[in-house]
């Protein structure tokens, strides 16, 4: 309820509801995406996005791309009007069915703003005025950008170059966003470990904080902890030693899918629930739908007791659970779209760092040695819900933290 909101949440909203464009921020579990939930209860009609498919499928909407049939965008140096009149001749019906979706549209959220590279978000501008024959910004169409430009960055592709972020765009300033930031982290409740946390964000590792986390550093962990790991081949290899070591034959569950082959392929790279589910009795697994009167959530975790012809028992938080296919849908307001059905459970030995993004885990064994991304490692380990749930690798030889990023979230008052 709106009454339950208090300070920066009830103004996003205030702000949201009279129609302002908004820049919805804050750190890892501050509440960002209840406060879009809540602003959608009031519009329904609100289009929902993300910059990237894992974070689509999470806020069940679809990508900014796919959205507004910019496809991949231009390429750098690409004339926008050039790029615009070669997709106004494509003869996809996913374009035109994208270039109505545009039309129509009043309010666009942008989930996890900060991975949208700048130009993108330039050109989003640029396609969204020449579609509708408006040249306010957007088109007149309502932006409501959440993320926080501290966690993962827009992806580079020459390591060399600076990261290209949406707020550099002029189409940030053009946009008049209001930046609300909510301050009260709810994953957490452990004031000294939110403290930390916060200085991890920024990247200040100073004494105070490192006294606290560095006892956590764990050589040998209890194996049933879900280890974050940077690259999927660590991830492949723990879950695959972890299942090996259970007694028994595997049992292998293929996923069903129907529908066009590129909207299917897009499902099973964006999943967290893989096509080829290998599980046995007293298997770790985690939970990848929202399933509440279920008995379940994303990120759950438990172990499975039985496998059955379909459906599989898990035990979860001291109750036993049998859990059915579930069927996830490329588009679930367009008919005829790809489908991707399979019980809705991953390995929970171990996951990348990426797509841990957005869920909340109870206990992780973090190895951050080979982050490299700004924001990486603090995405890590503010997963956890408690310090005592926290097991690092070893500690960090360095917290990589973009100094652009920093200057944006946090400006230097003038003296």
């Amino acid at each position: 309820m709106h009454s339950e909101i208090k300070g920066p949440a009830d103004r996003f909203l205030d702000l949201a509801v009279a129609g302002e464009n908004v820049f919805l921020t804050g750190a890892a579990g501050s509440g960002k995406s209840y406060g879009v939930r809540e602003f959608i209860k009031r519009h329904r009609d609100t289009h929902v996005t993300a910059s990237t498919g894992v974070a689509a499928l999470n806020v069940g909407g679809m990508t900014v791309h796919r959205w507004s049939g910019m496809l991949l965008g231009p390429a750098k140096g690409q004339d926008f009007e050039r790029y615009f009149a070669q997709l106004s001749r494509d003869p996809k019906p996913s374009v035109r069915i994208a270039f109505n979706r545009v039309r129509r549209c009043k309010r666009l959220v942008i989930d996890e703003i900060s991975m949208l590279s700048g130009h993108a978000f330039g050109y989003l501008d640029f396609h969204c005025r020449k579609i509708r024959d408006d040249d306010s910004p957007f088109g007149g169409i309502q932006v409501i950008g959440t993320g926080d430009f501290l966690q993962l960055p827009p992806v580079r592709t020459n390591p060399a170059h600076a990261y290209d972020w949406a707020f550099d765009s002029p189409a940030w300033e053009d946009a008049g966003f209001q930046t609300v930031e909510l301050r009260r982290i709810m994953r957490q409740d452990e004031p000294e470990f939110v403290a930390a946390l916060a200085k991890f964000r920024r990247g200040e590792i100073d004494g105070t904080t490192e006294r606290l986390l560095r006892p956590r550093i764990h050589l040998f962990p209890a194996r049933d902890i879900t280890r974050l790991f940077t690259h999927n081949s660590m991830v492949d290899r723990w879950n695959d030693f972890c299942l090996g070591e259970l007694p028994g034959p595997e049992s292998v569950r293929e996923a069903e899918t129907w529908g066009p082959q590129n909207q299917i392929d897009f499902l099973e790279k964006n999943l967290l629930t893989p096509k080829i589910l290998r599980l046995k009795p007293g298997a770790k697994v985690m939970f990848t739908v929202n399933r509440p009167d279920d008995g379940f959530v994303n990120g759950q975790t438990g172990d499975v007791v039985s496998i059955g012809l379909t459906n599989v028992v898990v035990l979860t938080e001291g109750r036993e659970l049998e859990v059915a296919p579930y069927r996830w849908r490329y588009d679930s307001n367009e008919p005829g779209t790809a489908w991707f059905e399979q019980l809705p459970l991953r390995l929970a030995n171990a996951l990348t760092i990426h797509k841990a993004q957005g869920l909340t885990l109870d206990s992780a064994f973090v190895d951050v040695r080979a982050a490299r991304e700004p924001g990486q490692a603090y995405v890590a380990i503010s997963r956890v819900r408690t310090l005592a749930g926290l097991h690092l690798k070893d500690w960090p030889k360095g917290v990589f933290v973009s100094q652009r990023a920093l200057d944006f979230h946090f400006p230097k008052s003038l003296p």
